[in-house]
């Protein structure tokens, strides 16, 4: 079962730190409205969603508190959504999206999926999921304010409340109580 949960989970952490953007900014003779950071935006959101959902996942199964169990609930949900909405974003910059989360993204996991079923795993979780929240949260605000592109400008927007509102969710590596995914 480790290595099972090993394979599918991921942490938003492990995303933000592995660069989204170095593989995807190469894009030559792009318009204004399909610049490489619009390109670089959306492969890291898409990178983002897929791990969210794998490490809401994760949680839903292993988490031993009922908080944690919602918050990943809620990742799970709320990324779902959210990659759904970007697919049409990514269709029309020709970025592709990932199947699933990196192989290097599942290593920055394992040590949180090895705790699996016992408090030590709530609080690993926790503070993996505040730092990788806080620098999406920076990169739609820097998205937002340098984009011109209307459909990437608006996914970032739409994204942005709901980002905020799963790092007020495991603000200081404790569970606040998640709100309603209905």
């Amino acid at each position: 079962m480790k290595q099972h949960n090993r394979s599918v989970s991921v942490v938003l952490v492990a995303v933000s730190v592995v660069g989204v953007s170095a593989g995807i900014a190469s894009a030559d003779g792009m318009t204004p409205s399909h610049a490489p950071s619009d390109k670089a935006f959306v492969a890291f959101m898409a990178n983002v969603n897929v791990s969210e959902i794998a490490a809401g996942s994760n949680a839903q199964k292993n988490a031993t508190s009922e908080c944690v169990r919602q918050a990943g609930r809620v990742l799970y949900d709320n990324h779902t959504q959210l990659e759904v909405k970007l697919k049409p974003v990514a269709k029309s910059l020709g970025v592709s999206l990932p199947s699933g989360p990196t192989t290097a993204d599942q290593r920055m996991f394992a040590p949180v999926a090895e705790k699996a079923h016992t408090p030590a795993y709530d609080t690993a979780w926790l503070k993996m999921m505040y730092p990788g929240h806080k620098e999406a949260l920076a990169t739609i605000d820097q998205e937002i304010a340098s984009t011109r592109n209307s459909q990437v400008k608006a996914y970032a927007e739409m994204a942005r409340p709901i980002i905020q509102a799963h790092l007020d969710m495991v603000y200081g590596a404790k569970c606040h109580t998640p709100p309603s995914t209905s």
